[in-house]
């Protein structure tokens, strides 16, 4: 349905800029492309060749340019593709895509270019996402984990685990027509332990997509503690602006704030909570029971208590909290006379680390920007072969589910029909995180997310 037609779209982004690119991709995307520019000497295209020359509409110039043809299949999108190099006004770039369009193409839709490369075999499902996760990325972990599978990192992992299902799925085959005949002991453990081997490899892809999702999204730091210990401040200080309100009233902070940031190449979405203590209201009981309920779920917790005062029941509830993942104690308020004793702050830590800040002058927040580093650094300790989709994933926990299926029908008196049935499920799933499978609502929905022109 895509080669029929030729596609164009400004493959920059909008607005203005030195440079902006025009792509053309389909059938007649070299016809179009002789119509429109104009070399300066030779001709018009040369394969893998920036030309130089002038963009023209009926004779009437438009723009210089320089214009660079890839013949099909060796393309980004494995048709004819021509890109033309124009200065970076919105104003040239509409009037060279109208141009187009009016000799015979049309505007591309979101991600049509890539969408065709998917199409054409020039990527599979997974490296177009990547393609997608690549543009998005904000910090140095997402862009790596979106190179690697790029390059096929995942579609290769996929693609081992799926073949020993199909060569266990053949065996079962096989033995279809002689059911009534018992196979040998030995032959039904080796099939089991390869199938518990690919079961562990696909488990092992699916507790690596926290991990993913960490890289991509940013690893959730959850300040909490009593009302007016400094959390709020002690956000403002990481981020370097007063994003959050601080005033000496305690209770200030009546719901979660968050802000994303880049420490040291770590993406990091820090979240101030209400102030953990008794509510005196309908509105401050629900801020304090999500305060709760953010710390149980984040990836790092910063336990923060004021150094000024006596420790209190619900800095011991809070640190409680703090033992179910990575954590930090953080004692505020070093700049003032200390109450709170060096036995008191090793019982409320446990085997956290401990740091000491003071918010008002500084004191300690570079040393907190570094231990946080530190622990998103060890939560993001991982292969280059990651799940980072909620698709590839319910993929993967659907064949998980088939091949649990199998297992038991293998151990009981089921004909092999059935265990195969669930074993060509199985595979069918991973074929489906990588390749189009007749379904054109997933690849319209995996598509939509992509920025037109890519």
């Amino acid at each position: 349905m895509y080669c029929a037609d030729t596609i164009v779209a400004p493959a920059t982004p909008p607005g203005r800029g030195a440079v902006a690119i025009v792509r053309l991709s389909g059938p007649e995307a070299a016809a179009i492309a002789r119509q429109l520019f104009q070399a300066t000497s030779g001709p018009a295209l040369r394969s893998r060749r920036l030309v130089h020359g002038r963009l023209v509409d009926d004779g009437r110039p438009i723009d210089e340019a320089l214009c660079a043809f890839m013949p099909g299949p060796n393309s980004y999108t494995g048709e004819d593709t021509v890109e033309f190099q124009c200065h970076g006004s919105p104003l040239v770039v509409e009037q060279v895509v109208a141009a187009a369009m009016a000799r015979g193409a049309r505007a591309a839709g979101p991600g049509e270019f890539t969408r065709r490369a998917v199409l054409n075999g020039r990527m599979d499902l997974v490296q177009a996402e990547a393609v997608a996760d690549l543009i998005s990325a904000t910090v140095a972990g997402g862009a790596r984990q979106a190179w690697e599978q790029l390059q096929g990192a995942l579609s290769g992992r996929l693609a081992e685990l799926r073949s020993v299902i199909v060569e266990v799925l053949a065996e079962v085959e096989a033995n279809v027509d002689f059911s009534d005949e018992e196979l040998p002991e030995e032959r039904l453990e080796l099939r089991a332990d390869r199938l518990a081997a690919v079961d562990a490899g696909l488990s092992a892809l699916l507790e690596g997509f926290a991990v993913a999702r960490r890289q991509r999204e940013g690893h959730r730091v959850v300040f909490c503690g009593r009302p007016n210990v400094g959390k709020s401040s002690l956000v403002n200080a990481l981020l370097g602006h007063g994003r959050m309100i601080v005033t000496a009233e305690a209770g200030t902070t009546r719901d979660s704030v968050e802000e994303g940031v880049d420490l040291g190449g770590m993406a990091l979405v820090l979240v101030d909570t209400a102030g953990l203590r008794t509510a005196t209201g309908e509105a401050e009981t629900e801020a304090v029971e999500r305060a709760r309920r953010l710390a149980e779920d984040a990836d790092i917790r910063i336990l923060v208590v004021d150094r000024s005062v006596p420790l209190e029941d619900e800095d011991r509830e809070t640190a409680g909290l703090c033992a179910a993942g990575p954590s930090l104690l953080v004692v505020n308020k070093c700049d003032l006379p200390a109450t709170l004793t060096d036995d008191q702050t090793a019982a409320l830590a446990g085997s956290c680390q401990v740091m000491m800040t003071s918010a008002i002058d500084g004191r300690g927040t570079d040393e907190l920007a570094a231990a946080l580093i530190g622990l998103a650094g060890q939560a993001s300790e991982q292969d280059t072969v990651v799940v980072s989709r909620a698709r590839h994933r319910s993929a993967i926990e659907r064949a998980r589910l088939c091949l649990g299926q199998a297992f038991d029908l293998a151990s009981g008196p089921a004909a092999h029909e059935l265990v195969a049935l669930e074993l060509r499920e199985a595979a069918h799933e991973l074929s489906g995180i990588t390749e189009v499978l007749d379904n054109e609502e997933v690849l319209d929905r995996i598509f939509s997310e992509f920025c037109i022109g890519k």
